[in-house]
């Protein structure tokens, strides 16, 4: 296994995911869906802009490594792993908790895709990502079971569903991400199944991820500090999968941050 791929794994061994109403066709987390252009691509020049909701919808569709929640990437840091962090920037999470008796997070998701024809036949996608909101948490890495540790910041969904009245964490996320599609107006890849499982097409390639994070909520005991003092969780993460191989890009993540603080005074124990 490549270390670029090594990282995402550990990244996405906390899932990727966007439960979503698929069987409503629409998700209640998303706004500010670009609009629609489904015209023929004549070169190489010409740039479309797809409806937002072609990527959101793909989204979500396992659900293997936090059952029952989908899967959607989460990420861990390097040099050494010390955490790892899961941060709902599909508003998968949310409605799982949503359609199943849990608080509702006010989470929001919402950005745009735009596609661009390569000479080759394929299209090349970008896709920006915005949430706010986002269910966040962060567990030690990479000795344990991320799934079943206690959290070193936040809850995880089953939490939440066990008791509703937890604090969670929340973050708000800036996310973008570029790949390779088979045509223009093909349908989009989830990144989970696509890219992290192996299923991608032959004309799917990942070629860049940047996700930045930043968010508040319950610093865990096992963080080392009084279960419930107010910290700060930030992700940042750089992906460019296309690099050279050497030196900064040799695993092909030359950013690979999850940082966890405390904010304000930490509570005395009693």
């Amino acid at each position: 296994m490549s270390a670029h791929h090594r990282s995402i794994m550990l990244l996405a061994s906390g899932g990727i995911v966007i439960s979503m109403l698929l069987g409503c066709g629409t998700n209640p987390m998303e706004s500010g869906t670009a609009a629609v252009d489904r015209s023929a691509l004549p070169g190489d020049e010409i740039t479309a802009t797809r409806p937002f909701s072609d990527f959101l919808s793909a989204q979500g569709s396992t659900s293997l490594f936090f059952p029952p929640v989908s899967d959607y990437v989460g990420w861990a840091n390097n040099d050494p792993q010390t955490h790892f962090a899961l941060v709902d920037y599909a508003g998968l999470a949310a409605t799982y908790l949503q359609n199943n008796g849990g608080p509702t997070l006010g989470t929001t998701v919402s950005g745009s895709v735009s596609e661009h024809r390569l000479s080759d036949g394929r299209a090349e996608v970008t896709v920006v990502v915005h949430a706010k909101k986002a269910l966040s948490w962060a567990v030690a890495c990479c000795t344990g079971d991320i799934g079943a540790d206690p959290p070193q910041f936040g809850y995880r969904a089953s939490d939440l569903i066990a008791d509703p009245s937890l604090t969670p964490g929340l973050s708000n996320v800036n996310m973008t991400v570029r790949f390779t599609n088979d045509a223009p107006g093909a349908p989009l890849p989830d990144l989970v199944n696509a890219f992290i499982l192996g299923n991608a097409t032959a004309g799917q390639e990942l070629k860049f991820l940047r996700l930045e994070s930043s968010g508040n909520g319950p610093l865990r005991a096992a963080f080392g500090v009084p279960d419930g003092t107010p910290g700060m969780l930030q992700v940042k993460q750089t992906g460019v999968l296309m690099g050279s191989g050497q030196g900064a890009l040799a695993d092909g993540f030359p950013v690979e941050r999850v940082d966890l603080r405390t904010v304000g005074r930490v509570p005395s124990t009693p």
